[in-house]
């Protein structure tokens, strides 16, 4: 009987943490706040049930980080609240680290779901992707978003996510021995078309700058896999990457050109303007007073002009909740809205350089700690790769878009950051197991 309740706990938590964990990506196919709950659920399952592992994780000088910076922010937001009368929007997001190593230590102690949790977001990524798209629409030259989100730049940065992310589910599938048996040929399957159709989505979402971040990563996963694939793995990646980069230049060359060739002729005039009068301010005002700017650019050159304003007069710690009244008295104040289309500037008009170090640092400690962990053989190859290629993706997304405040940015900060703790822990452990086979060892 005693096994018998073992097995079925057992079982019963493989569906409930893989499903949690799917939930927890989930953002990249349907924007919608599914993750918070989840998240909610993870960091209970946490506090009540591995109060060990948070009492590790919290020893880490970087866990400690995350409190004070999530101590400080959520002072700063009370203030702004009660007693300069602004709430600002969004502002509570930056009170999230302190949750970053808490759900690493749910993860760490579920980590055996985490393929599970990826091959059911593979999997119901193909589903809503065969769903949703449009071939005739996006074949005619028209806007057809995939997936569910409530715009399609957002539907564009899911359908690259869920590109990157069922490349890499392959690898590692392949990497680890888990591409064999009968399942081998259903998941080759799955790991080719669900890229192939992401392209596609991505190419109908009309999102340039989910373009250019693209073209970027790819760049970089031809690099990473110089530096982190060995064998034949390297040369079928390389291949691979070869091979659709030449099929998306042939295919999508007139349809890119269509739609983005007024802005990238509108950037490269800022760009040279930029580097031939007096800076970026003034080659900024100008692009917007020009007809041949497209709209778009113009909205966004506009809410970057007033946040850079901002940041002139608050360079340090920013304006926190205050920054909306404030904004109210930049230049551009007809824009119409506040979304400043540029996760960074979104930071510094809140938090200054303050802001940035923080996320800086984070970031600069989190590529230490993989690099260790890859070299010390405690994750996989294809994993780093990876980590890297996504959160390289994503980091380039937010130069043209705010992504840090959608529910594509917020679970990636939370998923991201977890994986950065978990990946410590685990390196720890490795590190201590190895010390203590030393000790064993007879002098």
């Amino acid at each position: 009987m005693a096994d018998q309740t073992s097995v079925s706990r057992a079982r019963v938590n493989a569906v409930v943490f893989s499903l949690l964990w799917a939930l927890m990506a989930s953002a990249m196919l349907v924007e919608s706040d599914t993750y918070r709950y989840a998240s909610i659920v993870l960091v209970v399952f946490a506090v009540v049930w591995q109060r060990d592992g948070i009492r590790r994780v919290s020893r880490d000088w970087l866990a400690i980080a995350c409190y004070v910076w999530a101590f400080y922010t959520a002072g700063r937001f009370f203030y702004g609240v009660f007693v300069a009368g602004e709430k600002g929007t969004s502002e509570w997001l930056y009170i999230f680290p302190a949750v970053f190593p808490l759900v690493g230590v749910a993860l760490y102690a579920t980590r055996a779901y985490i393929f599970p949790a990826a091959t059911l977001t593979v999997v119901v990524g193909f589903v809503a992707l065969v769903a949703t798209l449009n071939p005739a629409v996006i074949i005619a030259g028209e806007r057809a978003a995939p997936l569910f989100h409530h715009n399609p730049i957002h539907a564009g940065i899911g359908s690259c996510m869920l590109f990157l992310t069922s490349i890499f589910w392959l690898l590692y599938a392949a990497e680890t021995g888990r591409l064999r048996g009968r399942f081998k040929f259903p998941m080759v399957g799955l790991g080719v078309l669900t890229p192939i159709l992401s392209l596609f989505g991505a190419l109908g979402a009309h999102s340039k700058g989910a373009w250019l971040a693209l073209v970027f990563v790819m760049a970089l996963m031809a690099i990473l896999a110089l530096l982190h694939y060995a064998g034949r793995w390297r040369l079928h990646l390389l291949g691979g990457l070869l091979l659709t980069a030449v099929a998306v230049a042939l295919i999508s060359a007139s349809y890119v050109e269509k739609v983005a060739g007024p802005t990238i002729e509108a950037a490269a005039k800022l760009t040279d303007d930029t580097v031939a009068t007096e800076g970026p301010i003034a080659s900024m005002q100008r692009a917007i007073v020009d007809p041949a700017t497209p709209s778009s650019m113009r909205e966004r050159l506009k809410l970057w002009s007033n946040a850079i304003e901002l940041i002139q007069a608050a360079p340090f710690v920013g304006w926190g909740n205050e920054w909306l009244r404030e904004w109210r008295k930049t230049t551009y104040t007809d824009v119409g809205f506040t979304l400043i289309h540029n996760g960074y500037l979104e930071i510094m008009v809140r938090h200054g350089i303050l802001g940035m170090a923080f996320l800086l640092v984070f970031v600069a400690t989190a590529v230490r700690r993989i690099n260790a962990a890859h070299r010390g053989g405690v994750i996989s190859s294809s994993l780093t790769a990876y980590l890297y290629s996504l959160s390289f993706f994503f980091f380039c997304t937010i130069t043209t878009n705010s992504n840090n405040r959608l529910a594509l940015g917020e679970s990636f900060f939370i998923l991201g950051a977890a994986a950065v703790f978990v990946i410590s822990l685990a390196h720890e452990d490795r590190m201590r197991g190895e010390h203590e086979e030393r000790l064993a060892q007879p002098v």
